[in-house]
């Protein structure tokens, strides 16, 4: 039995490379992602190898993580944003598939100054406009909201229906106050949310079902 922390991610050894005279260690976790993960840095950190695992601290995983991930996780994000139209295309699909609903775009966040940032998915966004009118405005879904809250100044984008565009634009109606839709982001923001290893896979199904090339 392992005598790693439970603080620790245990993770499969799959295989081994070389990139630029670097020898590397290709792990792999359980929601079937592999990162690459320099030898070197077992003997510095202290880390053990046992029948093919490997233990990484929380911190050193999140970091390479990160590094393996943020490029294309960069360009997932924005070829999802590019291809809007056929994210709303099948977005009855995409609240009920949990392997889709808990995604979480760069894209999606909402709030302002002296507000806070709140980050919400695809699923529940989705889910409020298929289930309710909070986050209509003139005949618009509004899919991202922010401003400041001392001056009342805000920008909200927007699926266009009509159109079938991203629109931008402020909510000026006398009758309506943009904080409301905030409200909504803010709510939104509290449901369940993939962490990094998930949303970068389910991107990438998520593209593959589009049939987007990346």
């Amino acid at each position: 039995m392992s005598n790693q922390p439970s603080a620790y991610c245990q993770l499969n050894i799959v295989g081994e490379i070389q990139e630029k005279h670097v020898d590397y260690y290709q792990l792999q976790e359980n929601s079937g992602l592999v990162i690459k993960f320099p030898k070197n840095l077992v003997f510095a950190n202290g880390l053990t190898i046992e029948d093919q695992k490997i233990g990484l601290t929380k911190s050193l995983y999140d970091r390479w993580l990160e590094i393996e991930t943020a490029q294309k996780l960069k360009t997932y994000n924005e070829l999802l944003y590019n291809n809007f139209s056929k994210l709303f295309d099948i977005r009855e699909k995409i609240t009920t598939e949990k392997g889709f609903y808990y995604l979480q775009p760069s894209w999606l966040y909402s709030g302002g100054i002296y507000i806070g940032t709140f980050r919400y998915t695809l699923g529940a966004l989705f889910n409020t406009w298929l289930t309710s009118d909070r986050l209509d405005y003139q005949g618009n879904q509004i899919i991202k909201i922010g401003g400041s809250g001392l001056s009342g100044a805000n920008i909200y984008e927007a699926w266009d229906p009509i159109n079938k565009k991203i629109i931008k634009g402020s909510v000026s109606d006398p009758q309506i106050h943009w904080h409301q839709y905030v409200k909504v982001f803010r709510s939104l923001g509290e449901e369940k949310r993939f962490g990094t290893g998930q949303n970068f896979l389910q991107s990438k199904n998520l593209l593959d079902t589009l049939e987007i090339n990346f």
